[in-house]
């Protein structure tokens, strides 16, 4: 059993044993730090191993929560069939946006990805079959009676949440992992090496593209059956930065990054805004900190504390 594979074990322990010792209110901001974190993922996909910074991220978390909330409450599709149309229109949309996007150079790319990220926004907002800019009320979630579960209770729809999550976490560390993750990295450090190796750049950075709108639009399909609701606040350019917050606070060098940069936003958030109604002049002072104090984000101060405890622990053995 490799590393990788017994934190997951960690992992899911943890998340199957809260239920256990926290109430209604904890399992509501844990599900939304899961499906944020989900978002969080599939931003770093680009941002931590393909090297592009995509300011319009939202619009794949929109599209996931519209998908989803067109289907299952327009139409009436079974949820389980409108999970699977909606991930495949998102990686429709996400080919069509990445051949547009990934021609351009790394600065361009970041001002057509906000520019794109407005259109679809602006779609939302005009939309009236969908609620135009009151949103789409009413998304149904997953019936689990089959296996004892009702979803409109607070802690089932965790279980749900939670075992999505686990599977979005691990296809993703899987596919960091494998030969195209390598290509990634190698696409961020030195493209023009790359392309002199032989490497079909312009198909893999499409192929990340993708994959990066794919999970971030899963995470916008559990947004959505979480809240119930989604609107065009789904899909502003304030929500982009903040997913960007999210991979820079928990660092985008390391695959866990993004989930506790996640978890560090939803929960602080929450919290700050419980004491004042001007919280956001104290996230920022919190997040200004975190970048001058933890260069490398939350992940690689963990690390860090983590190796000096290793190093010095058979000192204090041998002194014994």
């Amino acid at each position: 059993m490799t590393r990788g594979h017994l934190w997951f074990l960690v992992a899911t322990a943890c998340l199957a044993f809260l239920p256990v010792v926290v109430g209604e209110y904890p399992l509501a901001l844990a599900i939304e730090v899961m499906a944020f974190s989900i978002y969080a993922l599939g931003i770093n996909i680009l941002l931590g191993y393909t090297g592009y910074v995509s300011v319009g991220h939202s619009m794949f978390l929109g599209i996931g929560g519209y998908g989803i909330g067109v289907l299952t409450v327009l139409a009436g599709w079974p949820t389980w069939l409108a999970i699977a149309a909606t991930m495949a229109i998102t990686a429709v949309i996400g080919l069509i946006t990445g051949l547009i996007c990934m021609r351009v150079s790394r600065i361009q790319f970041l001002v057509i990805t906000l520019a794109l990220s407005q259109l679809y926004w602006g779609i939302a907002v005009k939309m009236r079959a969908t609620g135009g800019d009151d949103g789409l009320p009413g998304i149904k979630r997953p019936d689990l009676g089959w296996i004892g579960l009702n979803t409109r209770d607070t802690t089932d729809f965790y279980i749900y949440v939670a075992a999505m999550f686990l599977i979005a976490v691990y296809v993703c560390w899987r596919l960091v992992r494998s030969p195209f993750g390598s290509i990634l990295v190698g696409i961020r450090e030195n493209e023009r090496r790359m392309v002199a190796l032989g490497y079909p750049i312009a198909f893999y950075k499409n192929a990340a593209f993708v994959a990066s709108g794919l999970v971030a639009g899963f995470g916008g399909i559990l947004m959505a059956q979480y809240q119930q609701f989604v609107s065009p606040a789904n899909m502003t350019w304030e929500l982009s930065g903040e997913g960007l917050l999210m991979v820079i606070i928990g660092g985008r060098q390391y695959f866990i990054g993004p989930v506790l940069g996640a978890a560090f936003f939803v929960i602080l958030k929450a919290k700050l805004a419980d004491i004042t109604e001007e919280y956001i002049i104290f996230f920022g002072l919190f997040f200004m900190l975190v970048v001058a104090l933890f260069s490398r984000g939350l992940a690689g101060f963990g690390i860090d504390l983590w190796r000096r405890w290793t190093a010095r622990k058979p000192t204090a053995q041998a002194a014994e």
